[in-house]
């Protein structure tokens, strides 16, 4: 999907997704120290503001301008450094980062793959990649999620993009949606 498809997307549903972030992003970040993150693909930006509400340093990046304008406006959005890039070759200022999030960016499974080894390798000592998105699985068994099976991360995807990580964790997570069960999957990494 091209960054106009999403603006026209975010100008017709400012928040698609609910003001509050993913209820797995919370419970493993819950009790994390804050320190500098950077939320990659932050789409209308719930969890970077999250982040930042619990003291953490937040650069927030997306492709559409209509969705960091949207995420500029509401509480804690002047406090973000909300940037403009694509995450397939957006890059950060400074290296060292404690946290790269991504949270639901369903790109090609290649393309997600590429994007989380380089998330890898911003993280400084200690640093954490945390990521979750629906599941390759979901497509047939789920509910709701992209379509497109090829924008459907498997576990083995994830963790072949984990590769030089020590990998905390690596699952399935079944989510109640109201409407059935969606199957997302989370990997939880960290440098050695």
């Amino acid at each position: 999907m091209e960054a106009d498809t999403w603006d026209e997307r975010y100008r017709a549903e400012p928040h698609p997704w609910g003001p509050q972030p993913a209820a797995t992003i919370r419970a493993r970040l819950e009790d994390a120290t804050p320190g500098y993150a950077i939320d990659l693909g932050c789409g209308d930006g719930r969890h970077a503001r999250w982040l930042y509400s619990r003291g953490w340093q937040v650069t927030a990046v997306d492709f559409s301008r209509v969705a960091l304008e949207a995420a500029r406006a509401k509480e804690y959005g002047s406090d973000i450094d909300w940037q403009l890039g694509d995450v397939t070759t957006w890059r950060p200022q400074r290296l060292g980062v404690d946290l790269v999030l991504v949270g639901f960016l369903q790109i090609d499974v290649d393309r997600l793959g590429s994007a989380l080894r380089r998330a890898g390798g911003w993280l400084g000592e200690g640093g954490r990649l945390l990521y979750l998105g629906h599941a390759r699985e979901n497509h047939e068994r789920g509910v709701g999620g992209p379509p497109n099976p090829r924008v459907l991360p498997g576990v083995a995807d994830l963790a072949l993009a984990a590769e030089g990580l020590r990998v905390d964790s690596l699952h399935h997570v079944l989510r109640d949606t109201g409407n059935g069960t969606a199957i997302d999957v989370v990997l939880d990494a960290r440098t050695w």
